[in-house]
């Protein structure tokens, strides 16, 4: 999931629109891959600090969807979080580096904006 995340994050960095914020909001992975999880969090948080994007980060015991809000109101989730895309074949197959080429699984992906939802 690191590796997806930051593979978004570096198109929101190369987009055409300018990113301030990030605001992650993600369950903790289980046992031993928690301490890599925070680790790999904090690189990419370091790493967005350079383009001048601030990574807010939180953690949900409860949650289940992945969540990825915008400062400008808008908000995504995706059921299998950003894990969507099938594997390649072999490492010499199309698809292998251009994940544009990638057959996906199937999933949902919701986009909102803030001033059309309730917070309860």
């Amino acid at each position: 999931q690191l590796y997806n995340f930051l593979r978004f994050c570096e198109m929101l960095v190369k987009g055409p629109c300018k990113v301030k914020t990030i605001h992650l909001l993600t369950s903790y992975d289980e046992g031993s891959g928690r301490s890599q999880q925070i680790s790999g969090l904090e690189e990419i948080q370091q790493s967005l600090r350079n383009y001048g994007v601030t990574l807010n980060i939180a953690f949900s015991s409860s949650i289940h969807d992945r969540e990825i809000r915008f400062n400008n109101g808008w908000m995504i989730k995706i059921g299998r979080g950003l894990d969507y895309f099938k594997k390649p074949q072999s490492r010499f197959s199309i698809g292998y580096c251009d994940f544009d080429l990638r057959p996906c699984h199937e999933t949902t992906v919701d986009v909102f904006h803030t001033k059309h939802t309730k917070k309860m």
